[in-house]
């Protein structure tokens, strides 16, 4: 480790030093505050400042806040801070300065290499916070918000700067056809592609890029994406042994002088629309447009090299000789749905499994249960049964010998299943439940999964816990599934403003102690006519967009007027709503509170999410605005904590009510132990300051089980309920509170019940 040392007597400095350096420790000696702090700003190796109290330049203090500072998110420092002086107040100075440790002076030097190992054990986690806070795990290029943040420092230079937008074609067909992990295989191949020193990359959402090249021209831009768009289309993939490719749309645009980086992405998106309309796997140039007589049509910088040449028809998603999944056609897929209509085979049971003798004692307890099984080996006379009857029940091994179960459950969803899936398996947990999330996105009723080996009962009470629970309440219209919602389409919010697209959807908060539905975010989605439901993620411009004011004012209004039916149907609840500080700081947005407020004795108020990363921004204001939001019973919840890395300490500069761990960190927590040990934290200071803490992206029975034994009050996720337009979520809360309080006992106590089917929400 690197470590700068300051202290005003050399023969300390002397000591301390020798101490560090019999340690293996790098060490940089300065009896100058001032210099130290310098040589820290320009030496980005230094993780550790051994300080003392009393020094030359600016106090031991102050230096301590200012390289606190200076660490910022992405820069983790270990500050330990030296004194003869044992006061209790200046020990609690130097931890309010931003010191991380306090030190008797002279240092021991056992003592000092103790505090040394466990500075390298926190720089080590922090840095990995680091790294899961700003890195896509799949492409391992910058996440959306890190992509941002340094767009906006690229954008402060003076040199030309150009834009290029990417995405994946036909990406969510080679998901489906060939699943995950083929999806996840092409992503990360894209990503080392584009990695560069010259370049700002980032993946926006889904399978589309962003790229920033500082210095270039639009010409040299151009050139870097057809470079991008060749090299793409030369990546082969193995699939089930063969190989296949896959093809890329790139839109470019060069920033134009007083242009915003939306602005520049915007121009750069509009380009990328149009590659794709215009036949996919092609550079689009903004701004390059030809007078066709009949409008203005963009000009193509690159024509699509294959595949287009007979009236842009689209190409397969991957090129190879054989598919995995054939896909049916119009009539078939009718053929297939009026089959499954006209059939009812509730009792019949089959089983896919390729050990004898495991689907003999499987079928042994279907029967006890009330089913007629059929046992099978391999896919192949299973499927050729499935065309002959459709039965109630499939219960499906992992590994079939030269298949698997993924294949299976693409065959299942293209023959239009309705009936229920069980997995069955000796591989872990972990495997069984990301094959069971695979079969949920591809609208197949999961039942949650059984490990091998089992007991007869174990495999009933999955039989019986999974039919009362799809029983229980039927699935609300318009919930929110992952295949759900449109993933790659990119809709300016403007231009949702100005044609009445957007909606307000709502996800339920479930309170771990009571076990019932206690509130909901609402979370905003525009319908397109003819790109169906759009995501945040394709909607929502970089902060600052002046669009973010029109935006709260409709869904504050929404929310009110929501609470108010969700309150004359008896379910009197707190919302919660997403806004940037620099909307509600404004003078207009008390007035909408005022306005809109319900006048209803029952209105609890109003929670308002912030990122913590904009209230760190400028503590001093974001705890004035809270107070005043108080008086109008407007709470303030920290959205998204650990995902921007703001120091610990300075929670206590502003008021807020609660702490929402970002799903990054709830996501694997029980099976991560840096993830639990960073969700037990966050979970025990929130306590500590007064607020509750609600765990976001719960999405398994072992993640709820976990964060509610870490003494999480909340929690929301696709694993509870996902989210839904707001009739569908009068209609839940219309369904009372026991089968919410039921399923979410029942989750907890590990009966992992999730979402039947494409569309359907579970439970609740």
């Amino acid at each position: 480790m690197r470590v700068v040392v300051v202290d005003p007597s050399r023969t300390v400095l002397k000591a301390v030093s020798r101490l560090l350096e019999s340690a293996s420790h790098g060490v940089a000696a300065f009896v100058d505050a001032r210099e130290a702090f310098d040589y820290i700003k320009s030496d980005r190796e230094v993780s550790a400042l051994l300080a003392s109290a009393q020094l030359n330049s600016m106090s031991g203090l102050e230096l301590c806040w200012e390289t606190r500072l200076l660490s910022g998110r992405e820069r983790p420092i270990y500050i330990i801070l030296m004194s003869s002086n044992s006061d209790q107040q200046h020990l609690i100075n130097a931890l309010d300065s931003g010191a991380d440790e306090f030190i008797r002076k002279p240092p021991v030097g056992e003592e000092l290499y103790a505090r040394l190992r466990s500075a390298e054990r926190l720089l080590r986690l922090q840095n990995e916070l680091i790294e899961l806070a700003s890195i896509d795990p799949s492409t391992h290029v910058f996440n959306r918000r890190a992509f941002f943040d340094r767009a906006q420092l690229l954008c402060r230079g003076a040199s030309p700067l150009a834009a290029i937008m990417l995405d994946v074609d036909h990406f969510k067909r080679i998901n489906d056809t060939y699943g995950h992990d083929v999806g996840d295989q092409v992503l990360g191949a894209i990503g080392r592609e584009f990695q560069s020193e010259s370049a700002v990359v980032g993946r926006l959402g889904g399978e589309e890029f962003a790229i920033l090249i500082g210095g270039a021209s639009g010409e040299a831009a151009v050139e870097h994406a057809e470079f991008l768009r060749v090299r793409v289309a030369a990546l082969s993939f193995d699939v089930a042994g063969e190989k296949a490719s896959v093809t890329c749309s790139l839109g470019v645009a060069q920033r134009r002088p007083g242009e915003s980086i939306d602005q520049l992405l915007r121009r750069a998106d509009t380009a990328l629309y149009e590659a794709k309309s215009s036949g996919r796997d092609r550079v689009v140039e903004a701004g390059a447009v030809l007078d066709s007589g009949e409008g203005r049509v963009p000009h193509l910088v690159r024509a699509a090299r294959r595949g287009t040449e007979d009236g842009d028809k689209p190409q397969a998603a991957l090129s190879q000789s054989r598919p995995l999944t054939g896909q049916p056609s119009a009539g078939e897929e009718k053929a297939s749905a009026d089959r499954n209509a006209s059939r009812s085979a509730a009792g019949l049971a089959f089983v896919l499994d390729d050990e004898p003798q495991i689907g003999a004692i499987v079928s042994k307890v279907l029967q006890t249960c009330g089913f007629a099984p059929r046992q099978f080996t391999s896919p192949s006379p299973f499927l050729a049964a499935f065309r002959d009857s459709v039965p109630g029940l499939v219960v499906l091994d992992l590994s079939l010998g030269q298949s698997d179960a993924v294949e299976v459950i693409h065959q299942l969803e293209a023959g239009k299943y309705q009936g229920k899936v069980l997995l069955i398996s000796g591989r872990d947990e972990t495997t069984l439940n990301e094959i069971t999330r695979i079969g949920e996105k591809h609208g197949l009723k999961m039942l949650p999964p059984l490990k091998k080996p089992f007991r007869p009962a174990d495999l009933k009470q999955r039989l019986s816990t999974g039919q009362a629970a799809y029983a229980a309440l039927p699935a609300p219209p318009d919930c929110e599934t992952r295949s759900g919602v449109s993933s790659q389409a990119v809709v300016p919010l403007g231009e949702a403003l100005r044609n009445n697209w957007l909606e307000v959807w709502y996800q339920p908060k479930f309170d771990l102690k009571s076990s019932s539905i206690c509130g909901a975010e609402a979370l905003i989605r525009a319908r397109h006519p003819l790109r169906g439901v759009i995501t945040p993620d394709g909607l929502l411009p970089p902060p600052g967009d002046p669009d973010y004011e029109a935006l709260t004012r409709f869904v504050v209004e929404r929310a009110a007027a929501d609470w108010k039916r969700f309150a004359e149907q008896g379910s009197v609840l707190k919302l919660s709503i997403n806004a940037p500080v620099s909307v509600i700081d404004s003078p207009t947005f008390i007035t909408l509170i005022r306005s809109l407020r319900p006048d209803d004795p029952r209105f609890p108020g109003l929670t308002i999410e912030v990122t913590e990363d904009e209230l760190v921004h400028d503590s001093a204001r974001a705890r004035e605005i809270a107070n005043q939001l108080k008086l109008y019973d407007v709470d303030l919840s920290i959205d998204d904590f650990g995902a921007g890395y703001a120091s610990l300490s300075r929670l206590n500069d502003f008021p807020f009510v609660e702490v929402k761990i970002d799903r990054s960190f709830v996501s694997g927590c029980a099976a991560s132990k840096i993830k639990h040990s960073l969700c037990e934290t966050v979970v025990d200071l929130a306590h500590r300051f007064g607020a509750k803490v609600c765990a976001e992206g719960v999405e398994t029975a072992d993640d709820l089980r976990a964060v509610k034994a870490m003494q999480c009050d909340t929690a929301q996720g696709f694993l509870l309920a996902k989210p839904m337009r707001a009739a569908a979520f009068a209609s839940m809360l219309a369904a009372g509170p026991d089968n919410a309080q039921l399923a979410l006992l029942e989750a907890s106590a590990g009966k992992e019940q999730r979402g039947t089917r494409s569309g359907q929400a579970p439970r609740a």
